[in-house]
């Protein structure tokens, strides 16, 4: 890991020690401040997860034909477990996202947190532009992914110990992400995306 990597690594511990709010995306995002992740459920996209939904439909299909090819009937009306993480920025006159899809068929299984009741997992992910009349949708290679299991009842999540954030880098147009995994930063899941020209 080069040097600012290791330096990453040490924000990233103290950033989360002190439990920036999660889920809070601005709609434009400050260049190099860390932010968590937002999630969206795909099973039965709605209002505010149809464009995910839309970003991902080929995966989506082909993990919707899998179960059914498996014989489980259960999604017939909706799609079977699907799931992304996504970081947004906006300008004026441009929209980015960098979105991580969970499915059964698309992810390879990486560690389990048994106290954190989560799953990590090395997923697709594209990054999607968005300007004017005009979009483009590039694959990214592939991303980490923190699925959750559910909570018992009065329970509440440690984003101290899993929790996954994204930062832009203004200068290097690069989104960079990074995760906490049982505590620990999880160097695997260090990424940079540089943003194409134009």
């Amino acid at each position: 890991m080069v040097d600012s990597d290791r330096r990453f690594s040490l924000f990233f511990v103290a950033f989360v020690l002190v439990c920036r709010t999660p889920g809070v995306l601005a709609q434009t995002v400050a260049p190099n401040e860390w932010w968590s992740v937002s999630y969206a459920d795909l099973q039965l996209p709605g209002p505010t997860t149809t464009s995910f939904a839309a970003l991902w439909a080929d995966e989506i299909t082909r993990n919707n034909a899998a179960y059914r090819k498996k014989g489980d009937r259960r999604f017939l009306a909706g799609n079977a477990p699907a799931t992304e993480s996504h970081f947004v920025i906006r300008s004026p006159v441009k929209t980015v996202v960098l979105s991580v899809l969970n499915t059964a068929t698309a992810c390879r299984h990486i560690a389990t947190d048994g106290v954190g009741r989560a799953t990590l997992k090395r997923c697709p992910m594209r990054l999607a532009i968005y300007q004017a009349n005009r979009s483009a949708i590039l694959n990214a290679g592939t991303g980490c992914f923190i699925e959750y299991a559910a909570l018992e009842s009065g329970a509440s999540r440690d984003p101290a110990r899993n929790a996954a954030y994204a930062a832009y880098d203004k200068d290097t147009r690069t989104i960079r992400t990074g995760l906490f995994f049982a505590g620990q930063p999880s160097d695997d899941c260090i990424t940079r995306i540089p943003l194409p020209q134009g």
